[in-house]
């Protein structure tokens, strides 16, 4: 078994442990577990250190981004406590904005990316559009936090058109960016859109967590499957 994937078992009960404390509320516990669990995951992404063709400078800025969300989970307990949203989107801005950081300066920018970039940007102005009377005072802070998640599922999009990240990797890290993408659109959704459409929406307390840490495992997973020279 690759090392990389020995602290993956322990990351996966803690995001059950998060998952179940989270479903029942449990905001005690959710105030250790969830920083626990992002530090099994920061282990894993550490672990691509010690894989067979290691990229070290790639490593190193995803471990920075998960540190910048591990500093944001002890923020975020609370998610119907609006200040403790607002101090949870600041951090988070600078942690999702880490990861297209260094996919760009890994691999660059190619043409297909325009067509992403402008079906991202068409998704956003939507979003912002659908919550926009909800978001009140937040507007700004709405604005600036969904314009970097679309830029961050952009930019993890376009791993595949070029050659420095392998299908694998490409994979992980764009399947990563979208549950974090779509949990963070879920909450948008049941937090500023009042009332939530009831057929579309489902409990954020149910698919949440596991969006969130889920889609950082697999982004820390992706430090380890550098294609070979």
């Amino acid at each position: 078994m690759s090392c990389h994937l020995l602290a993956v078992p322990f990351s996966l009960a803690g995001i059950l442990l998060y998952f179940i404390a989270r479903k029942r509320n449990d905001l005690k516990r959710v105030e250790y577990i969830q920083p626990l669990t992002t530090l099994l995951i920061i282990a894993v992404a550490a672990l691509g250190f010690a894989s067979e063709n290691a990229n070290d400078l790639y490593t190193i800025f995803i471990l920075v981004g998960l540190t910048f969300s591990l500093i944001g989970d002890c923020w975020n307990v609370d998610m119907t406590d609006m200040e403790t949203v607002i101090y949870g989107l600041i951090v988070f801005v600078f942690a999702y904005f880490t990861y297209p950081l260094a996919f760009t300066v890994m691999d660059g920018f190619h043409r297909e990316d325009i067509i992403v970039g402008l079906i991202c940007l068409a998704l956003y102005a939507g979003l912002i559009s659908y919550c926009w009377r909800g978001l009140k005072g937040m507007k700004v802070p709405g604005m600036i936090y969904g314009l970097v998640l679309f830029i961050l599922i952009s930019r993890a999009i376009s791993t595949f058109f070029g050659d420095t990240f392998s299908t694998a990797q490409s994979i992980l890290i764009t399947a990563g960016t979208g549950m974090i993408f779509l949990g963070d659109v879920q909450f948008a959704i049941e937090t500023f859109r009042k009332p939530p459409p009831p057929k579309l929406v489902i409990d954020l307390k149910v698919i949440g967590p596991i969006l969130y840490a889920g889609g950082q495992l697999l982004i820390a997973l992706s430090t380890s499957y550098f294609p070979g020279p």
